[in-house]
């Protein structure tokens, strides 16, 4: 074989070591999350490793296209020694952190509830300072994945070293030889070339293979399977985060289909003549379906009898799946409707009111508390772009005994120095606390490792312990002057590790407790099916105070406003819409929206008629106002 054409053939031949390790990465990604998996039909598990080779072919040639280019100089054979050591090692250089990337997937998939992506890179934040907690608390996974990348640097060393005897170079031809040996050579580049181009596109078809291309099944879990973190890493860097699209001419149309233009609201002469104060309660990964009984075991004693004296909404849903995405809507009003979180993007400086904002110009002292250490998620930035006046973390707290080692300080003390610290706040307050402990990897305290044993999924044992921690709050609470004259909103940031199969799709993904409670003052009685979501809570606490801002925004509504509502989701370029009877998902340029109904949870039947063209309307009308708000910085509009 002539020597350089050789050397690119040996670059695929490394290409393919790459692709057996990240089928090793996706057999890990399988086995360390067997307990989501296991209730899959066995077919399905088995097509996502077939169909996810060509999403690993299209992420491992994308990294080794440099290298592949590399091999194409006619390097003399004196060099060949030292082209194969600078081959090894820049293509370790490049692949080895996107092999780790895809083990470290592994667990971090049950963050975020998807691969990585380029807008997830803010997390790198939070490792500082914690890379030791994990490695302690993730020990046998870092142990496996250390002696994997090892195996994979040693497997590339050991197929470049194997090089065959019978190489010829030009200085051994005759002339005619060389122009016939260059002519060969420059068509096997180009073969390469051509078979890279198509590897990376993911095939022949018209459009290069991208998120969407993966959704084959109705599982999320399992497209999450098919995938890998390289290609969603490269897939979204770069990619337009928000398009301007223009779906209604006319203002007054696009607002008419918005939660926003919905009244009048019940609490209309029910409302208490005194202050009343406001608690929100934000529960880490809290999903719906960890509440009340199941098998005959509730994981959430407190909150069941809580909810028998309150206003519960069954259809509650997160408008994101991480906590810095849910925090942006419950505080800020506005949902995760693009790639990057608000927070984190460009757009956080925008014109927005926040609810410490609005609250403030009525004379309420504000508050944020987070038992997790200062600066995580930019929390305590966003916080003072949202008007709250005082941020309270792990370094306010002040006592590094009941530090959990990983995140930040043990829910129970963190929530009782909360009511400690409330006795000081001007009344009145409005306060909100994020609760931290229900988060991976799902420590409690070792007093009370016997009093909450491990349930069938890990995370039952911490929700467990967060819910005897808000009842001791409460219990503490009730103790105080402010508590008769408060209402409390509690729910979560984002769902978790699925704990009910019925869960296990796009609806149960968004499905979060939606609780609103009042000691002493019987709420309003609204329809309680009727679909609410994270940011409702800021019209639904100015409602509830009687406070009329002059600037709305239309995409949230007060829970005391009865309607057709619904809640719009956005996650890898797809937009999901949820009604009470039905919902929608859809990717822009891959056809029209597909409606089922909302109790078909694997959606086996695809709907039409007028009620799907309504949906469609509103899904659009949401679409244009975001995405008008934040490129025009208008998301705010005079309320009628």
């Amino acid at each position: 074989m002539f020597g350089p054409s050789y050397r690119p053939l040996k670059v695929f031949s490394l290409a393919l070591v790459a692709l057996v390790f990240y089928s090793f990465a996706r057999a890990e990604f399988l086995i360390w999350n067997w307990a989501l998996f296991k209730t899959k039909p066995f077919l399905d598990i088995l097509w996502s490793f077939v169909v996810g080779l060509r999403f690993d072919i299209a992420g491992v040639l994308s990294v080794s296209a440099p290298i592949l280019l590399l091999s194409f100089f006619p390097w003399p054979k004196n060099g060949n020694r030292a082209w194969m050591w600078v081959t090894g090692f820049f293509f370790c250089l490049l692949h080895v952190p996107f092999l780790v990337l895809n083990l470290v997937d592994t667990e971090f998939i049950n963050f975020v509830g998807r691969r990585f992506s380029y807008d997830g890179l803010f997390i790198a934040n939070e490792v500082p300072g914690k890379f030791w907690n994990f490695v302690a608390s993730y020990w046998l996974l870092f142990l496996i994945n250390t002696l994997l990348v090892i195996f994979f640097v040693i497997t590339v060393v050991a197929v470049l070293r194997r090089t065959p005897k019978n190489l010829y170079w030009f200085k051994e031809l005759s002339p005619g030889k060389k122009v016939k040996a260059g002519m060969g050579h420059a068509l096997i580049c180009l073969g390469c070339i051509a078979l890279a181009v198509i590897g990376i596109r993911g095939g022949l078809q018209k459009k290069p293979v991208n998120f969407v291309s993966a959704n084959v099944f109705t599982a999320p879990l399992l497209n999450n399977l098919v995938l890998n973190s390289t290609f969603t890493l490269i897939k979204s860097y770069g990619a337009q985060t928000l398009k301007q699209e223009k779906y209604f001419s006319d203002k007054e149309e696009m607002l008419s289909l918005l939660n926003g233009s919905l009244g009048p609201s019940h609490m209309e002469g029910k409302r208490p003549t005194q202050k009343q104060n406001i608690v929100i309660i934000m529960l880490e990964s809290f999903g719906e379906e960890y509440l009340g009984p199941h098998n005959g075991k509730s994981y959430t004693p407190f909150l069941d009898r809580l909810s028998q004296n309150a206003l519960v909404f069954r259809n509650g849903y997160a408008n994101g799946r991480r906590s810095i995405e849910g925090v942006g809507a419950i505080m800020g009003g506005i949902p995760a409707l693009m790639a990057e979180p608000f927070i984190s993007s460009h757009f956080t400086s925008n014109y927005f009111l926040g609810l410490g904002t609005l609250l403030g110009q009525q004379g309420y002292s504000t508050s944020f508390f987070h038992g997790g250490h200062n600066g995580t998620m930019y929390f305590d930035s966003f916080m003072q772009s949202a008007g709250v006046e005082k941020y309270y973390g792990a370094t306010e707290y002040n006592n590094p005994a009941d530090d959990d080692g990983v995140w930040g300080i043990w829910d129970e003390p963190f929530l009782q120095w909360m009511v400690a610290k409330l006795d000081n706040q001007p009344q009145p307050f409005m306060t909100s606390v994020f609760t931290l402990t229900s988060h991976q990897p799902y420590k409690i305290p070792a007093q009370y490792r016997d009093k909450f044993p491990e349930g069938p999924i890990e995370i039952l044992k911490a929700i467990e312990y967060t819910d005897y921690s808000l009842q001791k709050f409460f219990e503490s609470a009730q103790k105080k002057s402010w508590y008769p004259n408060t209402l409390f909103v509690i729910m979560a940031d984002h769902t978790s590790i699925h704990y009910r199969k019925e869960y296990e799709n796009d609806i149960g993904s968004y499905r979060i407790p939606f609780i609103l409670y009042h000691p002493t003052m019987t709420l309003p009685k609204v329809d309680t099916s009727m679909v609410v979501q994270q940011i409702d809570v800021p019209p639904t606490v100015l409602d509830f105070l009687n406070i009329s801002p002059k600037d709305k925004n239309y995409l949230g509504s007060s829970i005391f406003v009865e309607g057709d509502k619904v809640a719009v989701n956005f996650i890898d370029g797809r937009y999901l819409l949820f009604a009470r009877d039905a919902y929608m998902r859809w990717t822009p340029g891959h056809g029209e929206p597909q409606m089922y109904a909302i109790t078909d949870l694997d959606s086996e039947r695809e709907l039409q008629g007028e009620r799907k063209e309504l949906l469609i309307r509103k899904l659009k009308a949401h679409i244009q106002y975001f995405n008008e708000g934040m490129w025009d910085n208008k998301l705010y509009y005079p309320a009628k």
